[in-house]
């Protein structure tokens, strides 16, 4: 069997391999980029894994004029740099000693042996520089019915990393299929839910957020709840709303916004437990604000713009179980060319300092009430 790929037959992939087989030395691509592709998904990521020590393959790249970064070397990762593209090459390793958050290695002569300390059969799956696909695993029969599997035991597999709680639902939710329970997984989760406490707020934070970006999370979601995992994570969440959210965004046709459908999940500060950027938190709190305010579509769009006025009456729709009105997107375009006709300066021979802030606030919501009709010379009479 083999795979082909844009990716694959790029020059500087096929550059950075050639160079690790010329120097005598076994060489694989693996994870994401054979996963994906044979998902038929796209991949960015492109992982290579190598029997050659991280000293020699910075030594041969360097001598081939390609920049090495030593990013992760204790753990035997080296980034190579080729035409502007970054390639994570990892020497095979096995783990000696875990603590759930990291692990000592020992580099591996054997494939077999790379493959085996891995979280999921589906990311265990090797191709060799022309695409034919090395499968020690079997993870190819888990990608052609949807399943996955942790490799080896689960509860073994979750106390090397803790975090592959978070990343067995955030797969799941990108390769799974909705039809079975997991029941062996599910078990084993629940069992060392308590592990997620010793895992950074920064890692949790970024699994949340690629699991909520996924195009259908909702059952990976249902599934985290039913093990009890939700809770490790956040002090609120409402499955319901976050389904309603689902159906609405498929009816709707509308593209999935994680900001959204965190908003329509939790109401938590997502910079307390979790640590979301300022620029997420800060949208997941106007949206929370907004959906239980009384503002139409077109006053929010007004005020922020239009995606923020549908983020905003979506989620409001999906707390409170309801139909956005049939004329939502006319008010968010009505609202989002709307422009006050009152300046400060129409108001400075009457006010100054704080009144005028707060005049020109009253003769604001005055004229948006009147649906953006009032004008200018209407507003100003009304203080005269």
């Amino acid at each position: 069997m083999k795979i082909s790929a844009d990716w694959l037959i790029k020059p500087s992939t096929q550059l950075v391999m050639q160079i690790l087989l010329s120097g005598g030395y076994e060489a694989f691509f693996v994870g994401g980029c054979v996963r994906n592709t044979l998902f038929d998904f796209q991949a960015t990521d492109i992982d290579i894994s190598t029997s050659a020590t991280p000293k020699r393959v910075m030594e041969l790249m360097s001598q081939a004029g390609l920049k090495t970064i030593p990013t992760g070397i204790d753990y035997g990762t080296v980034t190579v740099v080729a035409d502007k593209q970054n390639y994570e090459i990892t020497t095979f390793r096995k783990d000696i000693e875990t603590d759930g958050r990291r692990a000592k290695v020992k580099f591996s002569g054997s494939v077999l042996e790379d493959a085996k300390r891995r979280d999921f059969s589906i990311n265990a799956i090797y191709s060799e520089q022309d695409g034919t696909i090395l499968d020690p695993l079997n993870g190819i029969a888990d990608i052609a019915n949807k399943r996955v599997k942790f490799i080896g035991d689960p509860h073994a597999r979750i106390k090397e990393d803790y975090l592959r709680i978070l990343r067995f639902f955030r797969f799941l939710a990108l390769f799974g299929r909705e039809n079975e329970t997991h029941e062996i997984e599910i078990a084993a989760i629940n069992d060392l839910r308590d592990g997620l406490d010793t895992i950074s707020a920064e890692r949790k934070s970024d699994e949340i957020l690629k699991l909520f970006a996924a195009p259908n999370p909702q059952y990976s979601i249902f599934l985290m709840e039913t093990a009890d995992i939700s809770s490790k994570i956040f002090d609120a969440y409402d499955y319901k709303s976050l389904n309603n959210l689902k159906e609405l965004e498929d009816r709707l046709q509308v593209s999935p916004c994680t900001t959204r459908r965190l908003a329509a999940y939790t109401k938590d500060n997502l910079k307390s437990q979790l640590r979301f950027s300022n620029k997420l938190a800060k949208a997941h709190k106007v949206l929370r604000e907004e959906a239980i305010s009384k503002k139409d579509a077109a006053e929010l769009s007004y005020r922020y713009n239009e995606k923020i006025a549908l983020d905003s009456i979506l989620v409001r729709s999906s707390l409170h179980s309801t139909e956005p009105s049939k004329n939502v997107y006319h008010r968010i375009k009505l609202g989002s060319v709307a422009k006050f006709p009152v300046k400060s300066v129409d108001l400075a021979e009457y006010f100054s300092g704080p009144k005028l802030g707060k005049m020109l606030a009253y003769l604001e919501q005055k004229w948006i009430e009147s649906d953006f009709r009032l004008s200018k010379e209407v507003l100003l009479s009304t203080i005269k």
